[in-house]
């Protein structure tokens, strides 16, 4: 829990390390996707496929994780005003994440996972430890 001294006035950001893991999580999706735009990342065709279905197939895969990339700064600044639905999809995120990370450094270890999986579980952590924030922006705002 960070706590920052503003003219005697505390302010208490509860939610400072998951907001930083999902913009890090964001810039990391936006990498991949020029990545996959680039042809830096495989994307399994056949030999034989025509030229339409790998554009067709690049394209689509940048857009999806482009879409990801808007959904970790839209959930990030979701966190500046928490509610029961925001906390529980924030905490399904990154669950998700270390998730699919452990997988990855099961199948393959390398460092990129082991991060992944690391900042997973620290935003995790601080969503977690931020709940009694969501409970006293609920008392605060009836209609959550």
């Amino acid at each position: 829990m960070n706590r920052t001294a503003i003219n005697e006035v505390t302010v208490k950001d509860n939610f400072a390390v998951a907001q930083v893991a999902l913009y890090l999580f964001a810039i990391l999706q936006a990498v991949v996707a020029l990545m996959t735009a680039t042809g830096a990342v495989p994307l399994g065709f056949a030999p034989q496929a025509s030229t339409m279905l790998r554009l067709s197939t690049t394209t689509n895969a940048v857009v999806n994780i482009l879409c990801f990339a808007g959904g970790y700064v839209v959930l990030a600044r979701c966190l500046n005003t928490p509610t029961r639905l925001v906390w529980r999809v924030a905490l399904c995120a990154f669950l998700i994440n270390a998730g699919a990370a452990a997988l990855s450094i099961a199948a393959q270890p390398n460092l990129y996972p082991v991060l992944t999986c690391s900042l997973a579980i620290a935003g995790g952590i601080s969503v977690w430890n931020g709940r009694g924030a969501v409970r006293e922006y609920a008392k605060q705002d009836p209609q959550n």
